[in-house]
């Protein structure tokens, strides 16, 4: 560029590093529980560096004008105070940081450097982009806009091009009317062969115009500071400095790394604007409430397509209607005005995936929430994909253990399986969903754990736990809160899905939780109802079906000629008083492969997993159990079916014969072999004798209370004496006669000399 545009990066520099030295000195003095000393001295450097550098490149740059060096060095003074207030303030806390556990010091600053990262992001933008917009209205910067004026019309030749809605009106027209907006007093004649280039533009794309047919309304908007733009129908061509400012102004609030060189990446993030034609269509705001809002214009915007408003809030079309769409806004919506514009991007809304985000919580688009700085991946996915084609899939054979006794060995669950969780609240749900998590600890499974309306303070609870467990450095927390709108509520599941999907389709096996579904459905009817869309049965709109079998139905297991991948999904659903047959279980029911049914009755009465054996179902089966597990397990459902229906027909009080007597004595054992505690998985080993021992009798002469200490001390007795059935367990096969008869006669020598 010219030597105006030098000095115009220069000054942006300039304030970049004096705008950086002064939030990040007051954000850090405004908080109690930022940092250690340690951190605050790095940053202090850091600032002391920044200073500096902005003191030498304000007197390398003295031509810049006596108003901007004098304006720079007041901030430099200001900044510089604010360091030596912040030397005199990090004395101070010393003894305050050292008494805050480690811990909570720790949730507490990353929570802290998210919220100031975003207002230093967003100020520091703001700063910016207003100093260099007073720059370049100054008379010294005439020539240099006069010459990124002259250099726009090739530009613009390259990039004309209209959408076949535009054309046609234009041809049904029979005329073609531009707006030109510039920021002072422009003719036609002044862009030199601007008609031509219409006309031309058109003929190519087979709409016949000649000079009498164009008609150029010129109009002059100071605030678009140099160049100008024109205006098709919705389709605008921005070559403005304003808008070249507002995309800078894009990018580094799009900034949320400062660990490092600050100035260094915001200089990045500005070469990357660059200085071209900006094409894009543009609708206005008619109305906005709720987080829904109509939009004039936007003709091509497509289902689904990802619009950008003001403040770089985002939003996603919903509705195409005949006049207008409706979009719904995914984010803080208040500051949505009607008459505000809109923006096209020309993409589906989208979510960045990759290894980058294993370990790490983010929102429903993909934004990090853990304090942890940005995330740098290459790739992105649309949210919603279609599901693979049957020739893709394969049969669900091999096993995804979710270490629960009461599930692996009753109610099997494989890999690229979908199975219903569902139960009235506090029933246990998430509990046997972060159990199967946890279980996948060293097998080469990526996690993905969607919470949907839940509160924050729960989801830093499964955190926590995840991470206490070593479970976090192959899982992604995919978070949509409770105080989220509901529209990011209704992606949340579609996003994580996106991220698990990046792993299936490279052979990798995921397992996918979405708790719940039943929040999902409620933010979608919110949102239909917002839409004026038909309402049908308990108020849902007829598509809710769709809403989960689309989703759902994009978790399978590929073929081998498609990578081989997996995605099993573990869809939690809420039920009210027990009540299955309510509309959206009974979807999900019909859906799904399978459901694991908890009871509130038997939660309450201390089984737990609180799982209903009758209830509960895998349509898939014994073909995607182990073979050892499938062979002691056989027995065990049917003998659990028939305890539950004499216990039920014993309370009557009639005198039982012996058989019976001892059906209930040994379904008594079961029930209490089949507790588990919480965060305690059980390998597939250990399952097979633990059953075999109690389903077989061994364990019937053992009152019902001593049955875990049984278990505790039978599972260490097999394996001293027999440490290679875990190999022949993991091999998948069935124990043959010799192999089960030998562990028959390990687990009845225990029981001989077994005192509890």
């Amino acid at each position: 560029m010219l030597g105006g545009w030098n000095i115009f990066y220069a000054i942006l520099n300039f304030a970049i590093l004096v705008t950086a030295l002064y939030f990040l000195g007051r954000g850090i003095v405004k908080k109690k529980y930022t940092d250690h000393r340690d951190k605050i001295a790095e940053d202090l450097e850091r600032s002391d560096a920044a200073a500096k550098n902005a003191i030498q490149l304000a007197r390398d740059k003295e031509q810049a004008g006596a108003e901007s060096e004098q304006e720079c060095r007041a901030i430099i003074a200001e900044a510089e105070r604010t360091v030596s207030e912040l030397k005199a303030r990090a004395d101070e806390l010393e003894n305050e940081f050292n008494s805050v556990a480690d811990s909570d010091l720790q949730l507490e600053r990353q929570r802290l450097l998210n919220d100031e990262r975003k207002k230093l992001n967003r100020a520091a933008a703001d700063r910016l982009i207003a100093l260099a917009g007073q720059l370049m209205r100054k008379p010294e910067y005439s020539a240099a806009l006069q010459g990124y004026e002259k250099g726009l019309a090739p530009r613009l030749k390259a990039a004309f091009k209209l959408s076949a809605d535009e054309l046609s009106k234009i041809k049904e027209r029979g005329e073609l009317r531009v707006t030109l907006t510039a920021a002072r007093a422009v003719t036609v004649d002044a862009i030199p062969g601007l008609e031509k280039l219409l006309i031309d533009g058109l003929n190519s794309a087979g709409v016949s115009m000649s000079e009498a047919d164009v008609h150029v309304d010129a109009v002059t908007d100071e605030s678009v500071i140099g160049g100008f733009s024109l205006q098709i129908g919705d389709t605008v061509f921005d070559g403005t400095l304003r808008d070249l400012l507002e995309r800078a102004h894009e990018n580094i609030c799009s900034i949320d790394d400062l660990r490092g060189d600050f100035i260094a990446t915001l200089k990045n993030s500005l070469e990357n604007v660059g200085n071209g034609i900006d094409v894009y269509q543009i609708g206005h705001v008619i109305s906005a409430s709720d987080g829904i809002c109509r939009v004039s214009g936007l003709a091509d915007a497509m289902s689904g397509e990802m619009l950008r408003f003001k403040n770089g809030l985002v939003g996603m079309v919903m509705d195409l209607e005949q006049d207008n769409i409706g979009v719904v806004l995914l984010g803080d919506f208040s500051s949505v005005q009607e008459g505000d514009r809109v923006r096209c991007t020309g993409r589906i809304i989208e979510v960045p995936v990759g290894e980058e985000l294993v370990g790490r919580v983010v929102d429903a688009l993909g934004r990090p929430l853990d304090g942890r700085g940005a995330i740098q991946t290459e790739f992105t996915r649309p949210i919603e994909s279609p599901a693979p084609g049957v020739i893709s899939r394969q049969s669900v054979t091999v096993p995804m253990e979710t270490g629960i006794k009461a599930i692996d060995a009753l109610i099997p669950i494989g890999r690229g399986q979908r199975e219903l969780i569902i139960g009235d609240r506090q029933t246990g749900k998430t509990a046997i969903a972060l159990d199967a998590i946890i279980n996948q600890k060293g097998k080469d499974v990526i996690c993905v754990y969607v919470a949907i309306g839940q509160k924050e303070s729960t989801v830093a609870g499964v955190y926590d736990k995840l991470k206490a467990h070593g479970a976090m450095d192959y899982t992604t927390i995919v978070c949509a809160s409770a105080s989220e709108p509901a529209p990011m509520l209704y992606i949340a599941p579609y996003a994580g899905t996106a991220m698990a999907e990046y792993f299936m389709y490279r052979g990798r096996d995921v397992l996918i939780v979405y708790d719940d579904l039943s929040k999902q459905a409620v933010a979608y009817r919110e949102i239909s109802l917002l839409l004026h869309r038909p309402p049908g049965r308990e108020a849902y709109p007829g598509d809710v079906f769709y809403l989960h079998s689309r989703l759902l139905e994009r978790s399978a297991r590929l073929s081998s000629a498609a990578g081989g991948g997996s995605i099993t999904a573990l869809p939690i659903i809420e039920t009210q008083a027990g009540d299955i047959s309510a509309y959206i279980p009974t979807n999900d029911i019909s859906i799904t492969d399978g459901q694991i049914f908890l009871e509130t009755e038997l939660f309450n009465s201390g089984v737990r997993p609180a799982v209903n054996v009758g209830l509960s179902v895998s349509r898939v089966g014994g073909a995607a159990q182990l073979g050892a597990v499938k062979q002691v397990a056989g027995r065990l459902r049917m003998q659990l079916a028939q305890y539950r229906e004499l216990a039920a027909f014993s309370q009557f009080g009639f005198d039982l014969d012996k058989a019976t007597q001892e059906t209930l004595n040994r379904g008594d054992r079961m029930t209490e072999l089949l507790k588990q505690d919480q965060y305690s998985p059980m390998s597939a080993v250990d399952q097979v004798i633990a059953v075999t021992a109690v389903s077989e009798g061994y364990a019937d002469k053992f009152p019902v209370k001593d049955i875990p200490a049984y278990e505790a001390g039978v599972l260490p007795y097999v394996h001293e004496r027999w440490p290679e059935l875990t190999q022949i367990v993991a091999g998948g096969a069935k124990l043959s006669r010799d192999e089960l008869e030998r562990l028959r006669a390990l687990i009845e020598e225990f029981g001989k000399g077994f005192v509890a």
